[in-house]
């Protein structure tokens, strides 16, 4: 994996796959907070419930072997009218995340107002989990929202999570070790956190997106030899990082922007 990282080492970048964190210590991190690639190929239950299933399973087992004891589990899900119907994606995915060993702790909505679509993705599901035998107390917080898209990142070509609902997350999420994005995109994420002063680890297979996160969070390539068959402390301003590599197979690719579609469109 390519990696950046920040001149203090709180933040951190790799560019990979993450069906494999490999670079990361298991038990190392305090949250995971993303928003994975919507499901935007095919129709009906069948290829819903096979997207559900390549989440909490090609995924999910490495989340859970990085993820603290008591850290939490956030995803971020949209919803789509497959042309027949609503699929429900957020009972597919709490279906299966459960089969493997989580559980649902609360649940929050961002709906899109003023949506360019007429179907897809105007509902997004905000899912809390944490590992079986974890509870989280209740709160008094509601997680609703509705608001429009935001802006995107000018070079992106991935929709973004509102900066508003990352920030509620993380101050109603554990405070202790760093925030994980598997599903790094243009750094969303890792913006919000920094501003916070959260440490951050974002993951990202496409070269041209990792590209674009380290210059917005002023991430500087790491360019020293990382050895086979070693996973390093993650991550740690007073230790020195090393990664394993591993070439991973390629994960779905991520809801394209309304811009981006209009140009596939045309």
């Amino acid at each position: 994996m390519t990696r950046y990282e920040s001149r203090d080492g709180r933040l951190r970048l790799f560019r990979g796959d993450s069906h494999r964190l490999d670079p990361i210590t298991s038990g190392s991190i305090g949250m995971i907070l993303t928003s994975p690639p919507y499901w935007v190929r095919g129709q009906g239950r069948v290829s819903a419930e096979r997207y559900a299933h390549d989440l909490a399973v090609g995924f999910g087992r490495e989340w859970k072997r990085v993820l603290a004891p008591d850290g939490d589990l956030w995803l971020m899900i949209g919803d789509r009218h497959d042309g027949t119907e609503w699929v429900g994606m957020d009972a597919l995915v709490i279906g299966w995340l459960r089969r493997t060993g989580w559980r649902l702790q609360s649940r929050g909505f961002w709906a899109q107002t003023r949506s360019r679509e007429r179907w897809d993705n105007r509902v997004n599901y905000l899912l809390r989990f944490r590992k079986a035998g974890q509870v989280v107390r209740p709160r008094g917080t509601t997680l609703c929202w509705m608001m429009p898209l935001p802006r995107s990142h000018p070079d992106s070509i991935w929709d973004a999570i509102p900066e508003l609902v990352v920030q509620t997350v993380l101050e109603c999420s554990r405070k202790r070790g760093p925030v994980l994005d598997p599903f790094a995109g243009a750094g969303t994420v890792g913006r919000v956190a920094a501003g916070l002063g959260r440490e951050w680890v974002g993951v990202e297979r496409d070269p041209r997106m990792a590209r674009i996160t380290a210059r917005r969070l002023r991430l500087r390539r790491v360019r020293e030899a990382v050895p086979d068959g070693r996973r390093a402390a993650m991550p740690s301003t007073a230790r020195t990082e090393r990664a394993s590599t591993r070439r991973m197979a390629g994960s779905r690719p991520r809801r394209p922007s309304a811009r981006r579609r209009r140009t596939l469109d045309a």
